[in-house]
């Protein structure tokens, strides 16, 4: 609901812009008030284009924002028009994401035909770059590894090959197929695994640069296997305390 709001309040920033326009082209920003209207109409105007909205109708807009400010009857009530937003971006989004997992599904039935690719049961691919000698992690075991992750089309989005020390995580921690991974591996070890979208974020895109359902390409060298190392927890807060506040609350909801 806060996007919707967000989203309608750019749409009548825009309006306001397009109804000034004429004003603005004879007249200075001579108060305050004009100043403050046009940098609001210019700045949400220009979030607008970067979020591709370049094709919008400013009759329409401009229609919409003059019924408001003039309290005339307009073509659709508030609820209406939050209730088509809402379905139009869920629209749109759900194209989009149609698209995304066909383009996967592809990606993986082609990568699954390069030469070295092997693939498990759950649908993980990997490459076995180097095998390695020692220890074999389990679910119950955190590990110190160089990682870097990709996208299918290249693009990095997480490495730590430039530190100087290896990275530290419980294995239970990681996404499914990153856990399933680095369980094939022992300590020596590099291999690339193929992460579909479905062993690792789905439909969630965690960062912006990592849509919904993405294939995540990891190159993971697996240094050492440790013991299970404890959760950060900075600000010293008992868990144990907030699970029995939230269970009183639910309590208390019955």
């Amino acid at each position: 609901m806060k996007r919707i709001f967000i989203t309608m309040l750019a749409l009548m920033a825009i309006a306001n812009m397009c109804l000034a326009q004429k004003y603005f082209d004879k007249q200075k920003l001579a108060t305050t008030n004009d100043s403050l209207s046009y940098a609001i109409g210019l700045v949400m105007a220009e979030s607008l284009g970067q979020q591709g909205f370049n094709d919008l109708n400013a009759t329409a807009l401009g229609k919409a924002f003059a019924e408001v400010q003039q309290n005339s009857p307009t073509a659709m009530t508030n609820e209406q028009a939050e209730e088509f937003i809402h379905n139009y971006f869920a629209k749109i989004t759900a194209e989009k994401n149609e698209k995304a997992k066909a383009a996967e599904k592809l990606f993986l039935e082609n990568n699954l035909k390069e030469p070295g690719v092997k693939v498990t049961e759950s649908g993980l691919q990997y490459i076995v770059i180097k095998e390695g000698t020692g220890k074999r992690p389990t679910i119950d075991n955190s590990v110190k590894i160089h990682y870097e992750g990709k996208l299918t089309d290249g693009t990095l989005f997480d490495s730590d090959f430039d530190n100087e020390e290896p990275t530290q995580f419980n294995l239970d921690n990681l996404i499914t197929g990153m856990s399933e991974g680095i369980m094939l591996m022992n300590e020596g070890a590099e291999y690339i695994f193929y992460i579909p979208s479905d062993l690792g974020y789905g439909d969630y895109s965690p960062a912006e640069v990592i849509p919904a359902y993405s294939t995540l390409v990891f190159n993971v060298v697996l240094i050492s296997v440790e013991d299970k190392i404890e959760e950060a927890n900075p600000y010293n807060i008992d868990l144990n305390e907030m699970g029995n506040l939230f269970d009183s609350d639910d309590e208390a909801d019955e």
